[in-house]
């Protein structure tokens, strides 16, 4: 078994050393994409959102408010027009995420405690934004009307301390856990580049096989029909090594800006587990038909989604019952889970081993690999 494998292992690293595709898939186009994600992303934070105003009092009050809004980091006021007509049709060129009114009489009718209205229009489509545009817009919203009262309290109390009570008898301090500068980088990146690496896992396993069925090369390298499973590792080692280097390398740049709280073995044990369990499942996509073709396009209908069922950007608490069966199949869920518990939470390294168990059972796809790899040999050779 062991001739075989290391058999196997050097005639895949002679093939790859001589195809420029296999060696661009596994430097150069794994480098590039994760360059552009980080470099997409590398702000972290949203900043000046720009924002429509329609401001039909122009008042001291309604500037107060407008300079309130534009003095927040996340929005800016990039438009100052007329009529709610022109602000509508700036969002509609995508020109602005959203029209702010301040209602005529806004001045005196806050004077009067009179409660004014201001209407805010979002692009709710852009989901993300609308959220963070609607939480800001509320909190310049509480700090103008804060202001405001405390202005007219301190005017009869002459007493500062006394009218910051007033306005805010209750002080709330809010501590966010583990992502502390809310930092979009920090947690979409850290899943976005390990949803590449799983689709490269595949696709150059499926190369790696599938490429010689197509060139005819079955019969040259596997000779008979034993020592199929050494082969066949053999065949997939330097893709296992290869990308196990890169998820740990991938490890060490995203933890560099942040602290790594639990075990670091545990987790590069986990991406191991996890480059065999996608090679295991690409050979199975490929022994389905033995089509070198429908099986990349079945592996890309595998991995391809796999982002939005691994419960970052949507709770998998508010899937259905078949993307959470589809969730289960895809190693990188039960890979994430495993690095945000070690990464973030520092979860005692013992009670990851349901995790990683979850993952070593995807290598046991090898069995009915094995034995439809057999079969077809015996009809090749025979």
């Amino acid at each position: 078994m062991l001739k075989a494998i290391t058999a196997s292992f050097v005639y895949e690293l002679r093939e790859i050393r001589h195809s420029w595709y296999k060696l661009s898939l596994l430097t150069v186009l794994p480098v590039m994409l994760a360059v552009l994600i980080i470099s997409v992303f590398r702000d972290g934070v949203v900043r000046d959102m720009p924002l429509v105003l329609v401001d039909k009092d122009h008042s001291t009050l309604s500037r107060v408010f407008v300079n309130h809004l534009d003095a927040s980091p996340t929005m800016a006021v990039a438009y100052k027009v007329g009529s709610v007509r022109e602000g509508i049709a700036l969002v509609q060129k995508s020109q602005a995420y959203g029209v702010v009114i301040v209602p005529k009489g806004f001045e005196k009718n806050t004077l009067l405690h009179l409660q004014p209205k201001i209407t805010a229009m979002l692009n709710t489509q852009f989901i993300l934004i609308g959220k963070i545009v609607t939480a800001d817009l509320t909190a310049v919203a509480l700090e103008s009307a804060a202001e405001i009262e405390y202005l007219q309290s301190l005017q009869e109390t002459q007493n500062p301390t006394l009218s910051l009570k007033k306005i805010a008898p209750v002080g709330m301090q809010v501590t966010p856990f583990f992502n502390l500068y809310k930092n979009y980088f920090y947690f979409l990146v850290s899943a976005l580049i390990p949803a590449i690496w799983q689709i490269f896992i595949v696709i150059t396993t499926l190369i790696a096989i599938g490429g010689m069925v197509k060139e005819q090369r079955v019969k040259a390298f596997f000779v008979t029909d034993k020592h199929i499973w050494g082969k066949l590792m053999g065949l997939v080692l330097p893709y296992t090594v290869i990308y196990t280097i890169w998820g740990v390398l991938f490890l060490l740049y995203i933890y560099s800006f942040w602290a790594f709280q639990g075990s670091f073995a545990i987790v590069i044990l986990g991406s191991v587990l996890t480059v065999i369990a996608y090679q295991s499942m690409a050979l199975f996509l490929f022994v389905i038909g033995f089509d070198y073709a429908r099986s990349l396009s079945l592996g890309a209908v595998y991995t391809a989604p796999a982002f939005a069922f691994l419960g970052i950007t949507f709770p998998m608490y508010n899937m259905n019952d078949f993307a959470l069966f589809w969730r289960d199949l895809l190693p990188l869920s039960h890979y994430l889970q495993l690095q945000i518990s070690q990464a973030n939470y520092g979860a005692n390294p013992w009670e990851e081993s349901s995790r990683l168990l979850v993952l070593a059972s995807f290598s046991l796809i090898m069995i009915p690999v094995v034995i439809r790899f057999k079969a077809y040999l015996r009809k090749e050779l025979h």
